[in-house]
């Protein structure tokens, strides 16, 4: 039986809405403007766990937070592993600036995903929520400058800050990026030393707003390192000598706690050599800094990235622009890396990174949850129910088969024959209709 040539208009509209109830995938549904009919549904069925999706959806959407959270916590009493709610409920948190809690839910969220392009999307939500983490402690520890600065710091905790660029050559101003992320590298290699994360400390130099001569400053080094806990700070500058084409990298160790600078290493070389510049300094650094290294980490430290230095300045821009938060940036400057130099990992680990917070950061929470769909909600009892939907349409579903009446505006209710039991039998994929249906549509 053909479903579309034995139904009038308004069971056609009525079967989108039943075909949704009996497990299709239904869209959201809600606004912000349906909250009080939702409310007042809600009221009637307090245990229908979809119509309190909706609602949760609608709560966020109006930027109402607490109330989102609220409702998907209720939810998820329902129905624990409600994927949608879970994530949702995330959202919430997140926006309502309780960022541990966020992290759980997305952590929960990713053990109920049943797609990897799902947990996919989820670890570039995290990613996402790690840049707010830590510029909130950023925050924090500025606003609590005056504790820390008393407290002793972590021992052999180095926090290595963004290097200055000093010279004319804008093609090498991101080098500022990528010989810290070597610096880091090599550093973390030691195995004495802990080593702050670049992301970490980019974060703090960001809040604190500091001009280029504030990342050379001891001073500057010792607060910075004095908030993030730190021992030491290095820091230093990258400098352009065009008159003999070569290039300069000075290396400073400062203590964090006296301001002064207990080590450094410099080196200089042409262009070509920045690999051979930026290993010699560090290598002096740490002779200074009383450090005797292992066969194992002299070897560790002496590795190169990459032998393509064009590929290593892409890298370096797609750090910057990840800095800047242009993501899309980011993943086609680690990309042009790993085209010129397939073997270049940390290239190929920072496109994927950059990939994902780009797709976090455009993608909507109701693309990210998928589809609101309705779902049983143990205990719940089956029975007649109306629900509003927008535009004033109603539509009130008792139990089994029966008429069809339909009422528009304040014309008389008209009363449709009974639906054929099998309707739907006939059409792969629509369950059948059961129960009376009522529509009414009122002018606006």
């Amino acid at each position: 039986m053909n479903m579309k040539r034995c139904l009038p208009l308004a069971s056609v509209l009525a079967s989108a809405w039943l075909g949704a109830c009996a497990g299709g995938a239904q869209p959201s549904g809600a606004t912000p403007a349906d909250i009080p009919v939702l409310e007042a549904e809600r009221g009637r069925h307090p245990t229908d766990a979809a119509l309190l999706q909706r609602l949760g959806v609608a709560y966020y959407d109006a930027k109402d937070y607490a109330h989102a959270r609220d409702v998907f916590a209720s939810v998820l009493v329902l129905d624990k592993v409600n994927y949608p709610a879970t994530l949702y409920l995330g959202f919430s948190l997140e926006e309502l600036g309780m960022l541990d809690s966020a992290r759980s839910r997305y952590n929960e969220a990713a053990r109920l995903a049943n797609s990897d392009k799902q947990k996919d999307e989820i670890q570039g939500r995290l990613a996402l929520l790690t840049r707010k983490q830590l510029q909130q402690a950023a925050r924090e520890a500025i606003a609590q400058e005056a504790t820390l600065s008393q407290q002793p710091p972590t021992e052999n905790t180095i926090a290595v800050f963004p290097f200055r660029y000093v010279g004319t050559n804008e093609d090498l101003r991101p080098l500022e990026r990528g010989l810290t992320h070597l610096v880091i590298t090599d550093l973390s290699r030691v195995g004495k030393l802990k080593l702050l994360e670049r992301e970490r400390v980019q974060a703090l130099v960001d809040e604190l707003q500091l001009a280029d001569a504030g990342r050379v400053d001891p001073s500057t080094g010792a607060r910075s390192g004095r908030l993030l806990r730190a021992s030491q700070v290095v820091q230093g500058s990258v400098q352009d000598l065009p008159a003999d084409q070569r290039l300069r990298l000075d290396v400073d160790a400062v203590n964090a706690t006296t301001a002064d600078i207990v080590a450094a290493g410099s080196a200089a070389n042409k262009l070509q050599q920045l690999f051979d510049i930026e290993k010699q300094a560090v290598f002096q650094l740490l002779q200074r800094m009383g450090i005797a290294l292992t066969p194992a980490e002299q070897r560790a430290i002496s590795e190169r990235p990459t032998a393509d230095l064009q590929a290593f300045l892409s890298f370096s821009r797609g750090l910057e622009a990840e800095d800047h938060g242009d993501f899309a940036a980011a993943e086609a400057d680690f990309n042009a890396a790993v085209t010129r130099d397939p073997n270049f990992r940390a290239a190929r680990d920072r496109q994927a990174q950059s990939a994902r917070l780009s797709n976090a950061l455009t993608e909507s929470p109701l693309q990210l949850a998928g589809p609101i769909v309705p779902i049983s909600t143990p205990g719940a009892t089956p029975g007649p129910r109306t629900v509003t939907l927008r535009n004033a349409i109603s539509v009130t579903v008792p139990s089994t088969s029966g008429q069809l009446t339909t009422r528009i505006g304040t014309t008389p209710p008209v009363v449709r024959p009974p639906l054929p039991e099998a309707l739907g039998q006939d059409n792969p994929g629509i369950p059948p209709l059961v129960g009376n249906i009522i529509i009414i549509i009122t002018r606006p």
